[in-house]
């Protein structure tokens, strides 16, 4: 059911982007760094949007990959500490009497 939900709103979310595109038809210079090009509003639109986007994951990649670095650490130390467990249960208990 939550599958059919998603679908909806992505469906949706579709539809009014073809609304903005059409509602949004007329063209633009867009000026770059070694020239001018004409395009239509809603592909600039739509290309800013993609590049914010990457601009957005390249910069959390790094907090990604140093999060991952730590649960690879915080893991091997469980590893380690687990193992160092096991072999405190199998030295034999000293008794005293």
């Amino acid at each position: 059911m939550l599958r059919w939900i998603a679908v909806a709103i992505l469906l949706c979310i579709f539809l009014l982007a073809l609304l903005l595109a059409y509602a949004n038809g007329a063209t633009i210079a867009l000026d770059y760094l070694v020239g001018t090009i004409r395009v239509h509003l809603s592909s600039a639109l739509l290309g800013a949007a993609l590049i914010g986007w990457l601009l957005g994951l390249l910069s959390s990649l790094a907090i990604i990959f140093r999060l991952k670095r730590e649960a690879w650490r915080l893991r091997r130390s469980i590893r380690d500490a687990e193992a160092e467990i096991r072999n405190l249960r199998n030295l034999p208990l000293k008794n005293d009497h």
